[in-house]
């Protein structure tokens, strides 16, 4: 086990450092202090091939300057807030609207903005990477000083953990998850058509033109979404079903079965024979397939074409402040927030 510090860039005279945990068995995982971000993970193939199983722009200037997500750390409240507000008693909280007129991944300055302080453990069977942040009262309209602290884990059991803190002096709102998108054929280049993706789930929610929820929490029984058993992802992205077609791909949550032993997710990639599995303790996932083009200025060669990568982000419900049945995203001086998502890596049998 070791880590690896370099530096990354610099914003606003503040140094950007990427830390690169590595294992005995050639499993790497780096991030940047800016946004928490997973620039990258890199992974073996059944051939021994080690090659990068995620996407993402590869300068800090372009990051910051396209704020495309991937792999960041997002909040304070992940997904969209419809109409930038709401409610507490008979308060009327007023948010910072950064899409149409609704607040999306914690508004313009949330935490994939910030530069993180970060410090690190090594162990025998693990390390870790620690990254702390404030979020000021008032920023994007969040009521509260919120203090975040994000731990990254990786073992020798090729286990990537993530674990959110957060403690607030003032009733806020706190939603947080990681926008890393995955590609297992270690090519960001071909399309994820031939993954296989498997959720545990009996529920997806519909949205509306503005991917908003509807507040319905609709069976996936008979519909492309029924992804219990697991289904190529050709079949779905490329399905005629008007709710896949609308948004040219998934960008939908899905409520998730924690009742049985099978795992929330998993991703699998046949011809290299990765496979990732997602436990959660968050109650839901929204599945995004990226379903717009994002062209690189370093160059074609680091573009993404549509559907070359998708992003699990584990997660509360979205709009759950101002929806009804799903679920509580509120954060209180007296009741912490803690959660954990576990990534496990490996090869198929």
């Amino acid at each position: 086990m070791k880590i690896k510090k370099a530096k990354f860039g610099v914003i606003e005279q503040q140094t950007v450092y990427e830390y690169t945990l590595s294992n005995s068995n050639e499993l790497s995982l780096s991030v940047i202090t800016y946004g928490g971000i997973i620039t990258k993970i890199m992974m073996a193939d059944n051939t021994g091939k080690i090659e990068e199983i995620t996407t993402n722009m590869t300068t800090l200037d372009e990051i910051v300057k396209a704020r495309p997500f991937h792999g960041s750390i997002v909040g304070p409240v992940a997904g969209r807030i419809s109409n930038a507000r709401y409610k507490d008693g008979e308060d009327v909280i007023e948010l910072i609207t950064n899409e149409n007129d609704n607040i999306l991944h914690g508004g313009p300055t949330g935490l994939d903005t910030k530069v993180w302080d970060a410090t690190t453990k090594e162990m025998d069977q693990e390390i870790q990477l620690q990254l702390s942040t404030e979020l000021p009262d008032g920023e994007n309209g969040f009521p509260g000083d919120v203090k975040v602290i994000v731990t990254y884990t990786l073992n020798e059991a090729n286990e990537v953990s993530i674990h959110y803190e957060a403690k607030t002096n003032k009733k806020t709102l706190f939603n947080p998850t990681n926008h890393v998108y995955f590609n297992l054929s270690g090519d960001y280049h071909e399309t994820i058509y031939d993954h296989e993706l498997q959720i545990n789930s009996d529920q997806y929610a519909p949205l509306k033109e503005d991917n908003m929820p509807t507040g319905e929490l609709r069976a996936v029984i008979d519909t492309p979404f029924d992804l219990r058993k697991g289904k190529r992802l050709e079949t779905v992205l490329l399905s005629e079903n008007q709710e896949i077609s609308a948004k040219n791909g998934l960008d939908h949550p899905f409520l998730l079965n924690h009742s049985s032993s099978e795992p929330s997710v998993k991703l699998t990639h046949n011809e290299s024979g990765r496979v990732v599995e997602v436990e959660t303790d968050s109650e839901a996932i929204v599945v995004y397939t990226h379903n717009k083009a994002q062209e690189s200025e370093t160059g074609k060669d680091r573009s993404l074409d549509v559907h070359t990568g998708l992003t699990l982000e584990t997660q509360q419900l979205p709009d759950a402040v101002n929806l009804e049945g799903f679920g509580s995203i509120w954060l209180k001086p007296d009741h912490p927030f803690e959660s954990t998502t576990i990534f496990k890596f490996s090869l198929k049998d």
